[in-house]
């Protein structure tokens, strides 16, 4: 509630105060507004209309339906929000929960603190689907970890029909159950579950199949809408790098260079990042082999992340920094530093997410940053 409130706060002090950008659709009328911009506005056009153009059949439909059940309470765009606000609820929750398990108590408060605090996650108050991904991803790990197939292996399936990295979730539901029974019925088991952990995305291939003629129609938005295909791991990284010393752009006579040059230094810095977490995961997985489920899980949902180049060349943090399980790594290798060491570097980690937070929210809400 403190992270809405604030982040709701300087919204509207930024919008009173400081010029609008050029990439607003419209004139700011209420408080709403600033959380439904780009993405946000496709959701809700989908849970409104449905799937009108090709192009945005490149959106998963999970959310889309969960705005749509909400409507009638909220309203479209308030329903946008309110199902990012609940599943922020969630997700905290599940990796305050998961992150305990690995850590200490103190470290899961830190790592609940790092999701809603860091850098992108105004995207977790607004209206697109960030949050729900994070809150379906933790809890089928968590599931995973009590051994509770069913419970994970269908919010897995939930995942999967709400971006594409929550694909990942499947992956490691089978292979938990592997894990869990090493034979070869094992291996039946886990294939089946993790099956289950597909059907979202499976779901609306079939759906897209009936209503077009085409299965793989999500596949042509993505590349006809948004120029996406499939590149080496991390190509936007260095692509994003290269923005950073020689991009410029005007919009509507507008400079946005330099707030856009920042956008994509964070992109850079977050897949350094992602890539470093990654390899402390497994890392780490040496000394406790309960790590195991949830590197795999961000490694899995990383590989999704950065192996596509897309228009949207800003997005690579936001994909990264939503992936549920970096939190309970960060909190499980930020556990094992000295202690001498140990709460300099939490409050210096803390700071600098909680600015960087207020920072590129403010940019979100003002208009000057397009995802």
């Amino acid at each position: 509630m403190i992270r809405i409130a604030c982040g709701v706060a300087l919204s509207q002090a930024a919008v009173a105060s400081l010029p609008v950008g050029p990439w607003l659709a419209g004139p700011i009328r209420s408080w709403t507004d600033p959380f439904v911009q780009w993405d946000a506005t496709l959701f809700t056009s989908i849970a409104q209309h449905g799937y009108r153009t090709v192009t945005i059949r490149a959106f998963f439909p999970v959310d889309p339906l969960a705005i749509r059940t909400l409507s009638p309470i909220f309203g479209y765009p308030g329903a946008a929000i309110a199902v990012s606000w609940i599943a922020c609820f969630f997700a905290v929750w599940g990796v305050m929960d998961v992150a305990e398990r690995f850590s200490s108590r103190r470290m899961a408060w830190v790592a609940g603190t790092l999701l809603v605090w860091n850098p992108v996650s105004v995207f977790l108050l607004a209206g697109y689907a960030d949050a729900l991904l994070v809150a379906v991803m933790i809890w089928s790990l968590r599931f995973c970890l009590d051994g509770r197939w069913w419970p994970a292996a269908l919010l897995a399936g939930v995942a999967s029909g709400v971006l594409p990295q929550g694909i990942a979730s499947a992956v490691v539901v089978a292979l938990a159950v592997v894990l869990a029974s090493p034979t070869a019925r094992g291996v039946v088991r886990g294939a089946c579950f993790g099956l289950v952990g597909l059907a979202g995305i499976v779901g609306y291939l079939v759906f897209s199949w009936v209503d077009t003629g085409n299965p793989l129609i999500v596949r042509t938005a993505q590349a006809e809408g948004w120029h996406a295909r499939l590149t080496f791991p991390f190509h936007m990284v260095f692509a994003d790098l290269t923005r950073v010393v020689s991009w410029h752009h005007v919009v509507r006579s507008v400079d946005v260079s330099r707030q856009m040059q920042v956008v994509y230094l964070l992109d850079v810095v977050v897949g350094l990042l992602g890539a470093a977490v990654a390899v402390v995961g497994f890392w780490l997985c040496r000394r406790d082999r309960r790590l195991v489920l949830p590197a795999v899980l961000f490694s899995a949902g990383l590989m999704i992340s950065v192996v596509t180049v897309n228009f949207a060349q800003d997005s690579t943090d936001r994909f990264i920094l939503c992936l549920a399980p970096l939190y309970v790594i960060a909190a499980a290798g930020l556990e094992r530093l000295p202690a001498a060491t140990r709460s300099p570097v939490v409050l210096q980690v803390l700071a600098v997410s909680a600015a960087a937070a207020a920072f590129f929210g403010v940019l979100f809400n003002l208009g000057y940053w397009m995802t």
